[in-house]
């Protein structure tokens, strides 16, 4: 009856193990074959956001969010937790480790400038996450269709200029994600002057 018992525990644990690894994998396979609608849907649920309250911005790519969350779902709720629990408006400038090289953020000061000093850059294996919590940043946001490189890749970037860009301002409310396909200009002045601004800038893991 004991041995029945014992084996009885071990099914169930190696079942459940089963279970979870096979609905993980089964989720993100899922979520790589997602339609637009079914990605913008999932982002509005907020089950990403582990207590950040601020929104990604319209401009997101949603398809590749869900995506690269869903390959790399660890790293991006230790990336939210971080966001939602501390200070950002008020604490010290710097670099803080997230998740060992999956992922660091940098708090910033700066001051934004003309956009004829701002270059246009893109990454290969790294996704930048902006949160512009004081002041307001003008992003210029292109894609490869319409941008050529001005410089030799240099990990983790190129720089690019291009025929045409999108100018879109920050909001206190939402963050901004740039995929490796986004091509971002930031720390664009949004008036006449330039203006001093504080920007959490999450460097976060690309996962093929």
């Amino acid at each position: 009856m004991k041995s029945k018992f014992v084996f009885s525990s071990s099914s169930l644990f190696i079942g459940l193990f089963l279970f979870f690894f096979t609905e993980n994998v089964c989720s993100q396979e899922s979520a790589d074959n997602w339609t637009l609608k079914q990605a913008r849907q999932w982002t509005q649920k907020q089950e990403w956001a582990n207590g950040l309250k601020a929104m990604p911005h319209k401009t997101t790519d949603y398809q590749e969010f869900a995506s690269q969350y869903h390959k790399n779902q660890k790293v991006w709720d230790k990336t939210f937790q971080w966001l939602a629990t501390h200070d950002l408006a008020n604490m010290p400038a710097g670099r803080y480790e997230v998740d060992g090289e999956h992922c660091y953020i940098n708090v910033q000061d700066a001051t934004t400038q003309d956009v004829s000093k701002r270059k246009i850059e893109a990454h290969r294996h790294g996704i930048d996450l902006q949160y512009v919590v004081k002041g307001t940043e003008r992003f210029g946001i292109t894609s490869t269709e319409y941008a050529e490189p001005i410089t030799e890749y240099k990990p983790d970037v190129t720089f690019y200029k291009a025929k045409k860009i999108k100018y879109v301002d920050s909001t206190p409310d939402t963050f901004f994600m740039f995929f490796p396909k986004n091509f971002h200009q930031a720390l664009v002045k949004a008036g006449k002057e330039p203006e001093d601004i504080r920007v959490i800038v999450a460097k976060i893991e690309y996962i093929p």
